[in-house]
């Protein structure tokens, strides 16, 4: 079956996004079974379109919402929030709006287009207010501490000064997000603050390995930052990423952490979905 679909990306986080926000309940649930399991296929850099993800846009859950964000992973598996993804979704819920509130897996998330630059491939900068993290305490594992927080998924972070976050999140990435400590498996964020106050991160995203960006992962190691004494509340921060920079703000212990970056529309087009269940 054909479905139309647009390319989209934050910092190069990039996914296939299917909006269907006039489909019935039963329609939406049947189509993210099949996404889920045509996920691997799609995502294929090499014999698919190519992408960290599927985000499918349905109708709202709640009065204040104008659309509902469905993330489907690079496997096939289905995390609770994605910062970059949601920020692409704003940009194309929202278009020249200012504001609105997305549903996700995670609860509600107000967000606004700061900026936003329109054509068959609009892009803009993107506002998001993330929510409060949940500072879960520290785990052992591999006899490195980590900082376990939840931005309604969950994350273990690590702080290094003269080890390479990358190499670490490559090398010791896989083996942490399956660690008994995180049953729902976990996202890996290897981090290093930086002369000037800014943090540079690598992160080994759950379900998909290591990306050009995390937003939710952005969130999460700002939140340990300050808790650690590394960051300070009340001030922007860059977290440099692999595909670019986010700017994060906590204003006050267990408030909400804004999160601002780039959303945009890559191409627009449409693909054969396949899979192998019978009910497809």
């Amino acid at each position: 079956m054909l479905e139309r679909f647009a390319k989209v990306e934050g910092l190069g986080n990039d996914f296939l996004l299917l909006d269907r926000r006039d489909a019935s309940p039963a329609a939406l649930d049947a189509l993210v079974t099949r996404l889920r399991e045509a996920a691997p296929a799609l995502c294929d850099r090499r014999l698919g379109v190519g992408g960290d993800g599927l985000l499918v846009v349905g109708p709202p859950r709640s009065t204040e919402a104008a659309a509902t964000m469905i993330v489907i992973n690079h496997d096939g598996s289905r995390p609770e929030m994605c910062g970059n993804g949601l920020r692409c979704v704003a940009l194309w819920v929202a278009g020249s709006v200012r504001g609105l509130v997305l549903d996700t897996d995670a609860g509600p998330k107000p967000c606004a287009v700061r900026e936003f630059h329109p054509g068959t491939c609009p892009s803009g900068q993107v506002a998001i207010d993330m929510g409060p993290p949940d500072l879960l305490g520290p785990r052992r594992v591999g006899g490195r501490s980590f900082a376990a927080v939840s931005m309604g998924n969950p994350h273990a972070i690590a702080f290094v000064t003269g080890e390479d976050p990358e190499a670490l999140a490559r090398g010791d990435g896989p083996a942490i997000e399956r660690d008994p400590q995180f049953p729902a498996r976990t996202n890996v964020e290897f981090a290093r603050v930086e002369s000037d106050g800014s943090i540079t991160l690598w992160v080994w995203e759950r379900g998909c390995g290591i990306t050009s960006a995390c937003g939710t992962g952005a969130c999460a190691t700002l939140a340990a930052a300050i808790a650690e004494g590394l960051a300070p509340y009340a001030r922007d921060v860059v977290v440099r990423l692999p595909g670019g920079p986010l700017v994060l703000r906590q204003d006050r212990a267990g408030g909400s952490i804004t999160m601002t970056g780039p959303a945009r529309v890559a191409f627009v087009g449409e693909v054969e979905v396949h899979t192998t269940s019978p009910a497809a």
